[in-house]
């Protein structure tokens, strides 16, 4: 089924709806407070070590920050540390940007960043995302003032990419107040402070001591799931930045005097299997007909306007071990039937999926979209949108209530397929798809000493995931942020936006 003139007709009306809310609108303001409208905040609040999600950076890069960071190409480039070098097989040193202070005033040292790995390992902070993310870690010491030394279990081609996930907080108050009394008055290294966390909106002030100060005088960061809100406010005023836009939204927001600014895509978007619960995609031919069912090519190109493109993997391209000779399964209506016959289900059954919407650039639509095109092989799509904390807890302890659930095939933090791989096996501790084939590659990648041999596996590992079509893979998810006119220099760079570079018109 092709996209229907009607579909678009329901956009139009939408935006119309917003223009007039914004030819009502006040003047934008002229103070010099950025404000930025995001999809939900970090879970656990001002904690940096509970979450491991790009939401989450974006509410915590502006008062921590990491030994790494990352270009928008991908690249890894110096945070806290300036540089870093393999010593051994299992062991890493990097070396730390001289002059950096904590917000309270003490300098930063090399024991600090081993104090932050440490306490990871110990007691209950050992079971928190973070700490999991970096399980392979075994000791960090400080081998001078400067330089601290990582060491892990086995080889670990990619840590400086990891500990691009590991926000460093000041050690010698967190052990003094404890993590409940660190978190009223945080103490980070990061261009700005925290003033208030509250349940919409958090309130940060600048950092005078940060090696990077900011341009502007304050930042205000707000909690608008969804994205029709997250428009409004960008309309009329109330946010200079609203992230996760839809192309459809481009000529409001022109006409509003603002602009779209499109990043490269980091994630997948999927309806991923529950696989072996005794429904119908426990059958690799059900799973392959509903990839078939789908038009892929009208979502990325219509109803997503050529902003991004069909995915053919669990990756996107740019990524360790990315193949580019994978293709998209293709609209194949007859071909799907066929399938569905063959496995015992002409007549079709129900789908029942779980998914996040007003996460990413016109999911609702697309989901709608899907159902729509799945209906025409008789499979009826079932869908019940949840919240992104419940989403968490499910795919984190296996309490699917369906057969399928949506999901990011996501690279971030460490810009590596692997993690969402690893996490679709055996592996993980509540899997929803268990192949022990695959088990040893996995492995094998992720201890493998060399990048190229890491890379190599890991091709292989996605062709696998593909010919098991344990995912109706949709497309890359195309990162577009609605900007205000007054905002100058807005260049995030993979999953963190410049807070501290950003200027304010007056």
């Amino acid at each position: 089924m092709r996209l229907s003139h009607s579909l678009a007709a329901l956009h139009g009306l939408m935006l119309a709806s917003l223009v007039c809310t914004w030819g009502a609108a006040a003047p934008a303001k002229a103070d010099q407070t950025l404000r930025v409208a995001v999809v939900t905040f970090a879970p656990g609040g001002p904690d940096p070590r509970k979450s491991v999600s790009v939401f989450a950076t974006y509410t915590w890069s502006p008062m921590y920050e990491a030994l790494t960071a990352f270009k928008e190409d991908g690249s890894v480039v110096p945070e806290l540390a300036v540089s870093w070098e393999r010593a051994s097989p299992t062991s890493w040193t990097f070396t730390l940007r001289e002059g950096v202070r904590f917000s309270n005033g003490r300098p930063l040292s090399a024991q600090d960043i081993a104090d932050n790995i440490m306490m990871l390992k110990q007691g209950e902070a050992a079971l928190l995302p973070i700490s999991r993310f970096l399980d392979g870690v075994t000791q960090a010491r400080a081998l001078n003032e400067r330089v601290v030394q990582v060491e892990t279990a086995s080889p670990d081609a990619i840590l400086p990419r990891e500990l691009s996930a590991l926000y460093i907080v000041e050690p010698d108050l967190w052990r003094k107040v404890g993590p409940e009394g660190f978190l009223k008055a945080p103490v980070g290294t990061g261009p700005f402070k925290l003033k208030r966390w509250g349940e919409a909106k958090i309130e940060y002030e600048p950092n005078p001591l940060s090696w990077r100060p900011p341009k502007i005088q304050a930042l205000e960061i707000l909690d608008l799931p969804e994205s029709t809100a997250r428009l409004q406010a960008l309309l009329t005023g109330g946010t200079d930045v609203a992230i996760g836009m839809g192309p459809d939204e481009r000529p409001t927001i022109e006409a509003a005097g603002g602009h779209l600014h499109k990043r490269r895509p980091i994630d997948v978007l999927t309806l991923t299997f529950v696989i072996g619960a005794g429904h119908p995609v426990d059958d690799v031919r059900v799973r392959r007909a509903l990839n078939y069912a789908v038009d892929k090519d009208s979502i990325a190109n219509v109803i997503l306007q050529g902003m991004t493109r069909p995915a053919t993997q669990g990756a996107i391209e740019g990524l360790l071990g990315y193949d580019p000779a994978l293709k998209a399964y293709p609209y194949d209506p007859a071909k799907a039937r066929a399938l569905l016959k063959e496995a015992g289900h002409e007549k079709g059954f129900t789908l029942n999926t779980e998914v996040i919407v007003s996460s990413n650039a016109s999911d609702g639509l697309i989901y709608q979209y899907v159902a729509a095109n799945l209906a025409s092989v008789n499979v009826k799509l079932n869908l019940v949108s949840i919240p992104t904390p419940q989403m968490i807890r499910i795919i984190n302890q296996g309490e699917w209530k369906g057969d399928a659930f949506s999901q990011v095939f996501n690279s971030w933090p460490a810009f590596d397929s692997l993690r969402t791989l690893r996490m679709h096996s055996c592996l993980w501790a509540q899997p929803w798809f268990c192949d022990e084939r695959i088990t040893p590659t996995l492995k094998a990648a992720m201890t493998a000493p060399e990048l190229d041999e890491r890379a190599r596996l890991t091709t292989e590992i996605l062709r696998f995931y593909h010919d098991q079509a344990t995912t109706l893979m949709l497309h890359e998810i195309p990162m577009i942020d609605g900007v205000a006119k007054r905002v100058k220099n807005y260049d995030p760079q993979k999953g963190k936006i410049n807070y501290e570079t950003i200027e304010l018109a007056d």
